[in-house]
């Protein structure tokens, strides 16, 4: 029997081992990217050609400085920053209210339709959209808000993950404290926003911070529907096609370490609360 139990402890440790192993390979595979950028936007364009992957002994940080005159066109990688920096920010707020009023509804009161309605914002983390695109695109050819911001009404849709772990939150948080309020003559709206919407901070918070990642490194809807109002994501795609044309590539990689590190700094302040309420979420849910 105690034999048994060792035998079964080692391959145990033996499985946890090898998983160990294969996700450091992995981890090293996506850190090689980041090394690579890093590494070549502090090297002279000579020492890039000679051997990309060392590290350089002499700190180029020239291409730093340069970053500031790279443009697309009249468009310059300032005014990028300033577009990406409006686009992120827009869609946060945007989806963030559209999800948090969403979630609460269906939470808290009941209405016909309903459990329909919490089906479909569940499912459509199922459903690919992929076939409609080029209708999509057509609407909005018809519309005429091609390259303008009002292609940002498209992330007024609530449904999907986010919806589901802020939902849960909302369907788990004691219904006391808004009757209570309601008796001391609060309003719905006083009731939302003073009172749920607090209790939901870290839940909201997150879905903030995911909805900001995705944004900032969206490529796709930049190019598709504002390819004149350019983004990082955009410009930077645009930026490596001259790049591989004037061979300037140490200058481009110093471009894409100062677009990475906004995002990077938000994650690494805000990976606590993303994990916590994602995790509380999921277990809620």
């Amino acid at each position: 029997m105690v034999k048994t139990h060792r035998l079964k402890k080692k391959k145990i440790r033996a499985v946890f081992i090898v998983a160990s192993v294969i996700l450091l390979l992995y981890a090293a595979t996506t850190l090689m990217p980041i090394y690579f950028v890093l590494v070549n936007s502090l090297k002279r364009p000579a020492h890039f050609y000679t051997n990309p992957w060392n590290i350089s002994p002499v700190i180029y940080v020239a291409n730093y400085l340069k970053v500031t005159q790279l443009s697309v066109g009249d468009v310059s990688i300032l005014r990028m920053y300033l577009n990406s920096i409006i686009f992120t920010v827009s869609v946060m707020i945007i989806s963030a209210v559209s999800t948090t009023v969403t979630s609460y509804t269906t939470a808290r009161f009941d209405f016909r339709g309903k459990d329909l309605l919490v089906s479909i914002g569940i499912g459509a983390m199922l459903i690919p959209d992929l076939g409609s695109r080029s209708v999509i695109y057509k609407l909005y050819v018809d519309l005429h808000i091609i390259d303008t911001w009002f292609i940002l009404f498209q992330y007024t849709t609530p449904f999907g993950l986010m919806f589901l772990i802020v939902y849960s939150m909302f369907k788990t948080t004691s219904k006391t404290y808004a009757e209570a309020a309601k008796i001391d003559g609060a309003s719905e709206l006083r009731i939302f926003l003073q009172i749920m919407v607090p209790m939901a901070k870290g839940a909201i918070g997150m879905m903030m911070v995911m909805n900001a990642i995705a944004a900032w490194n969206d490529f796709y809807t930049p190019y598709m529907y504002l390819p004149s109002i350019k983004t990082l994501a955009l410009g930077l795609q645009e930026l490596s096609e001259e790049a591989a044309a004037s061979s300037n590539y140490t200058e481009l990689y110093a471009a894409m370490v100062l677009a990475i590190l906004p995002i990077l700094i938000l994650f690494v302040i805000m990976r606590d609360t993303i994990i916590d309420n994602a995790v509380a979420g999921g277990i809620k849910g």
